[in-house]
């Protein structure tokens, strides 16, 4: 016979905020994902997101993406809640949006039979008013670093941006392109030039 598990999601706010919600133990990790973004109220959103193994600590553990970056890794196409949680003493993780970093912490509460007019996955307890998904600011915006790395700030030197060096000459070459002609390419500047040499 099927099993239910009864989940507390625990949104990581400075307010209570949580869920409880039953679901299918085997069912896939999709889901979950889909209903807890379900029963806080976040329908319309769709930013990555991960499920953790986790501990006492609430460390992250072996994790279970959207998408697996190959196929005999796990994602949550292809682990079930079980998987996840396989005891009464598991603790979960989930990570929403990787800018904002909405995490969720994931506590099993119970393991039933199916109830015969149950329809899952259902929520049962709603505690809060959940916050927009978009309110919180994303992380590490501050940091000029970050910033530097992510839109490639130009740097000092002829307002040019740099690469560090890669050990091969031709390749740094080809990276750091000042824009100035190719010997190698006759002057041509772009793959039409090269229509009439051959």
């Amino acid at each position: 016979m099927e099993s239910i598990i009864k989940l507390r999601i625990i949104l990581d706010a400075t307010e209570d905020i949580f869920r409880d919600i039953e679901i299918d133990y085997d069912a896939p990790l999709t889901h979950l994902h889909l209903a807890t973004l379900d029963a806080f109220e976040w329908n319309n959103a769709n930013e990555m997101a991960s499920f953790y193994k986790s501990n006492e600590q609430w460390d992250r553990g072996d994790e279970f993406p959207m998408m697996a970056m190959s196929p005999e890794l796990p994602s949550m196409e292809s682990a079930t809640v079980k998987d996840l949680l396989p005891d009464a003493k598991s603790k979960g993780l989930y990570v929403y949006d990787y800018l904002r970093m909405w995490c969720f912490y994931l506590e099993p509460m119970a393991v039933t039979a199916p109830q015969e007019a149950g329809s899952y996955p259902s929520l049962v307890v709603e505690f809060g008013k959940a916050p927009d998904p978009m309110s919180k600011e994303p992380e590490g915006l501050d940091d000029p670093a970050l910033m530097e790395a992510l839109f490639d700030e130009p740097g000092a030197a002829g307002g040019q941006s740099h690469m560090e060096s890669t050990g091969d000459a031709e390749l740094d070459a080809y990276l750091n392109d000042d824009g100035t002609d190719d010997e190698s390419t006759g002057g041509n500047e772009n793959i039409d030039d090269y229509r009439d040499q051959f």
